[in-house]
């Protein structure tokens, strides 16, 4: 299969068509950082990725994702755009198809995205005319156009991504697809069900007529015994292995970082002690500066003098208002007495006749006639009147009457403001608070509070140079922030280790002392056997027995042969491409190989068979991308099928010399369709713009594409975003 062209319309950044069309070897597609390259890759694997396979996490692409922005920014309330990514292919048998994935999306009322009218169809070339196939599968499996067994081997999001032996099953696929092992199975099975049966059936014989048959069945039996104890290790082993491989799973990614797990342990449970300090010391600050001046009456600060002053003043204004009060009291009560004296004096006056004087009067008014002079005092005259007037006072003073009532004397100042202030005065006085001692109070509290701000911001300078040194190590790991996680459950990762230990330890004793012994206790049974056979004349079902375990044998040693052979085979084809891609570059010597506990290895060596252990990241890279090539060249092989290797910045590690001859290499010794988005070739210029490295460039005999933003767009408004694909010629 070659991919020839490949159509994206509104897809993410790519606004409208853009057009790539590809050569049968290298394809580079240059962009720097934020151009669309990750765009561009995510385009070839969402239309090669059908929805009746299982998606890996690359696989799973959120449609509304896929909406270019601009294009969703024009439509209108109620129009619909199309997404869609076409590719052009030449399957294996040289026949053209078209592979087509697309979405419609409506803008709605509220302005949100409705998507529908999915599709994704395969369509055959016959001439200029395209016709639609019954469905892609027909495509990618029954044609063979880019299986889904196959595809996870050629297409590689980031450096990261091109060890395919992270995932544990993939040496199991790998087998299944190019090993002859997996033809072996049906044998292996049908041994195992002979020799059981055969063993069975030695057990259940009634042959025990004589002595020497009798011996065959003892013997007979204790190699079933063996067998079974034999069975119940290998059991044990198997076990052991899956807790080991459990646990190295779990650690391989820090199993190189656990004394920087531990260390960082110690240090984070110091920063959350420093953090406890902090947060104690923070609650003893005590900065209720608003409340206090009520609360505990600092508003009074300085208002000691004045209220000094004020009560002084109250003093002085209660002591006049007191005399002015005494004053107006003391003359209410010497006019109340004058008067009295006044009012005596004319009371005496009144009473100063004698008896004789009133019963003179008393006959003037009977005989008419002034018993003085003699004159007539008719009744009615103003003479009569009188006498009758002064004898009716005289009577009326000398009659006793109750004591005069004293008259209430009313307050010169009605209200009492003045001593309510003094009162006031004297409570604020004496409230038990030392108002001039509040200055002190509030300077204290404010040197407390500095002294324990000044410790916390110690503390936080020893956090932070704790967490300084914990960003430290989490750098100098090759797990980086991840390390986190496990720190934060260090227990966890502790007993991965200890059960890695154990099942390591359980596998070396099972495989150096226990199934050995089991097998050579076997070995020698079955060989006193076979003389007790022969001896007795030959049993059949005896001869039968042991043609089948020779059989199993003969199987199990043929499987491993064959393993052995497929891994040589794939390390063989690995270190041809490994020296095509390291010219003049120090290459080792890929091994792939099954170790004592079957465990796939892959490492580099140097001729004398001494392991590299720490090779550097482009030569790994590079060792893995060789065995990329040799799974290629494999299924070319075996499958007589040929698929493109598509590659999302897999350099990204090397440095520009290693990285310009890498490309060279490719081009020039690998004769394969790669497509490769990369930010090589590209460099800087005055302007700090990215530009083309054309002179570079030029050594490479190959199909180029630059892609990159066009010009104008707002950086702050994604719908001004398009992607410019231009192709690069030579000049």
């Amino acid at each position: 299969m070659v991919i020839k062209k490949l159509t994206i319309y509104n897809f993410r950044s790519y606004y409208g068509t853009k057009v790539f069309e590809f050569s049968d070897h290298l394809n580079l597609i240059l962009g720097s950082n934020g151009d669309g390259k990750t765009t561009f890759f995510d385009a070839i694997n969402w239309v090669l990725t059908p929805d009746y396979v299982q998606k890996t996490e690359e696989d799973k692409l959120e449609e509304s994702s896929l909406v270019s922005a601009k294009m969703f920014s024009e439509l209108k309330t109620g129009e619909s755009g199309r997404v869609l990514v076409s590719m052009t292919l030449r399957n294996n048998s040289g026949s053209t198809r078209i592979i087509e994935r697309a979405f419609n999306v409506t803008k709605t009322p509220d302005g949100k995205m409705r998507i529908d009218g999915r599709i994704h169809k395969a369509y055959q070339l016959l001439g200029s005319i395209r016709k639609e196939m019954f469905s892609v599968k027909d495509v990618f499996e029954k044609e063979g156009a880019f299986p889904a067994i196959i595809k996870k081997y050629h297409i590689f999001k980031g450096e990261d991504r091109l060890n395919i032996f992270n995932d544990k099953t993939t040496l199991q696929a790998l087998i299944d697809m190019f090993s002859e092992v997996k033809d072996l199975e049906p044998f292996k099975q049908f041994a195992k069900y002979a020799k059981e049966t055969s063993d069975k059936a030695i057990s259940g014989s009634k042959e025990k007529a004589n002595k020497q048959n009798a011996k065959i069945a003892e013997i007979q039996h204790d190699i079933t015994t063996l067998s079974k104890r034999l069975e119940t290790a290998e059991s044990d082993l198997t076990t052991a292995k899956r807790d080991f491989n459990e646990a190295k799973e779990h650690i391989e990614a820090v199993d190189n970082d656990y004394e920087i797990i531990q260390e960082a342990d110690k240090l984070e449970k110091d920063v959350s002690r420093i953090d406890g300090e902090i947060e104690r010391l923070s609650d003893k600050i005590d900065e209720e500066y608003s409340f206090k001046l009520l609360d505990d009456q600092w508003i009074l600060m300085g208002f000691g003098s004045i209220l000094k002053e004020f009560n002084s003043k109250l003093e002085s204004l209660a002591y006049s208002k007191n005399n002015i009060e005494s004053d107006y009291r003391k003359k209410q009560e010497d006019e109340f007495n004058q008067a009295r004296v006044d009012k005596a004096k004319t009371e005496l006056e009144k009473i100063a006749w004698n008896r004789s004087d009133i019963d003179k009067m008393k006959q003037m008014l009977v005989t008419h006639r002034c018993a003085y002079c003699g004159s007539a005092v008719p009744e009615g005259s103003v003479t009569y009147d009188f006498i009758r007037q002064r004898i009716n006072d005289v009577i009326d003073l000398l009659t006793p009457r109750p004591e005069e009532k004293r008259p209430e004397i009313k307050r010169y100042f009605s209200a009492r403001n003045i001593e309510e202030l003094k009162e006031m005065g004297l409570s604020l006085a004496h409230t038990g608070k030392d108002l001039s001692g509040i200055p002190d109070e509030i300077e204290s509290i404010y040197h407390e509070n500095d002294e324990i701000r000044s410790l916390i911001a110690l503390k936080k300078r020893q956090a932070d140079a704790l967490r300084k040194n914990i960003a430290d190590l989490y750098a100098s790991s090759s797990t980086g922030e991840n390390l986190k996680e496990y720190v934060a459950n260090i227990a966890v990762v502790n007993r991965w280790h200890d059960q890695k230990e154990a099942s390591a330890i359980a596998m070396n004793k099972l495989l150096t002392s226990t199934i050995p012994d089991l097998k050579e206790q076997l070995k020698k049974k079955r060989e006193e056997q076979k003389k007790n056979v022969k001896a007795s004349g030959g049993s059949p079902m005896m001869m039968v027995n042991e043609f089948f375990r020779l059989f199993g044998d003969a199987i199990e040693n043929t499987e491993a042969a064959t393993y052995e052979e497929f891994l040589a085979r794939l390390a063989k084809e690995a270190n041809v491409f490994l020296a095509h891609l390291n010219v003049d570059d120090f290459t080792g010597v890929i091994k792939i190989y099954l170790d004592r506990y079957n465990d796939l290895k892959i490492e580099l060596q140097d001729k004398n068979g001494k392991l590299i252990t720490n090779p550097n990241t482009s030569l790994l890279t590079t060792m893995h991308i060789s065995i990329l090539f040799a799974i290629s060249e494999l299924t070319k092989e075996n499958r007589d099928a040929e698929y493109p290797l598509i590659f999302d910045a897999p350099t990204s590690s090397f440095d520009e010399g290693k990285d310009k001859t890498f490309y060279e290499c490719l081009n020039t010794q690998v004769n394969k369709q790669c497509i490769v988005v990369t930010k090589s070739y590209l460099y800087k210029n005055n302007n700090g713009e990215y530009v083309t490295d054309t002179k570079a460039l030029s050594k490479l005999n190959c199909q180029k594409y630059r892609i990159k933003k066009l010009t104008g767009f707002d950086k702050l408004d994604i719908t001004t975003i398009d992607t410019v694909v231009e192709e690069i010629k030579e000049a």
